[in-house]
């Protein structure tokens, strides 16, 4: 898997990890934000790497489905790519005044 889908698995899982089953996140918590193998994840829960391997594909294809139906996830890239073109337009005597405007495009 390159680094550019573990990252947008990433994004996927930050906006719409709730929405899946406590199983299916917590297996993709902790091998995105965590880093584990499926192997020491497996551990973790005492079931197999199977087991482990089919609530991961179910859980990132149940991101993928919200992620086409809502694009929150995109939306969330564009806002922040906005925030960021529109600090680097702000006066450096105006940023500290602007920085609380800019978090919330950012959350």
């Amino acid at each position: 898997m390159s680094l550019e889908n573990v990252v947008q698995n990433g994004e996927l899982l930050d906006c719409y990890g709730e929405l899946l089953t406590p199983r299916q996140r917590e297996c993709l918590d902790l091998y995105y934000n965590e880093n584990l193998t499926l192997a020491e994840i497996a551990e973790y829960f005492h079931i197999s790497r199977q087991a482990v391997h089919d609530a991961m594909r179910h859980g990132e294809e149940q991101l993928r489905t919200y992620e086409s139906a809502l694009h929150l996830a995109e939306a969330r890239i564009r806002r922040q790519k906005a925030a960021e073109s529109l600090e680097g337009m702000i006066p450096e005597a105006k940023k500290s005044e602007a920085e609380p405007l800019l978090r919330i495009l950012t959350e």
